[in-house]
């Protein structure tokens, strides 16, 4: 990566579009209302975004290549039942599409995905049927 702003500049973007792309997704991304997070364990790989959408929590990846269906560290997280993920997005240069848990948007959409705002206010029930007085 000796001099890859050199490359850049002369337009050759192709140095590291991964990493160009996922820095204007993380700009759009901040500017549409995200807060950003990183997930990046040994155990389950990286994901380039962690997202809070309302009440739930969704992936973002952020694809440069063609094999953008390659995704083991999503495929790893969404298949964790008890951290109830329910989807994750990938931003790629694929064309609009669902595949079970995925969501495929071509880079340019990433403009219309907006947060949802959590509820102002949650209804707690609490059973307390187990406690013995």
């Amino acid at each position: 990566m000796e001099n890859v702003q050199f490359d850049i500049l002369q337009g050759n973007l192709d140095v590291n579009l991964g990493s160009i792309l996922e820095n204007m997704m993380a700009q759009q991304l901040h500017t549409n209302g995200y807060p950003l997070y990183y997930f990046d364990t040994k155990k389950y790989g990286e994901v380039d975004f962690v997202i809070q959408n309302g009440r739930n929590i969704g992936l973002v990846e952020v694809k440069s290549g063609k094999d953008y269906k390659k995704h083991p560290a999503a495929d790893k997280i969404l298949s964790v039942a008890e951290w109830k993920i329910p989807e994750a997005v990938v931003l790629c240069k694929g064309n609009v599409e669902r595949a079970e848990k995925f969501i495929y948007l071509p880079w340019y959409m990433v403009t219309f995905l907006t947060p949802q705002q959590p509820p102002e206010s949650l209804k707690v029930e609490v059973d307390l049927g187990g406690l013995s007085g």
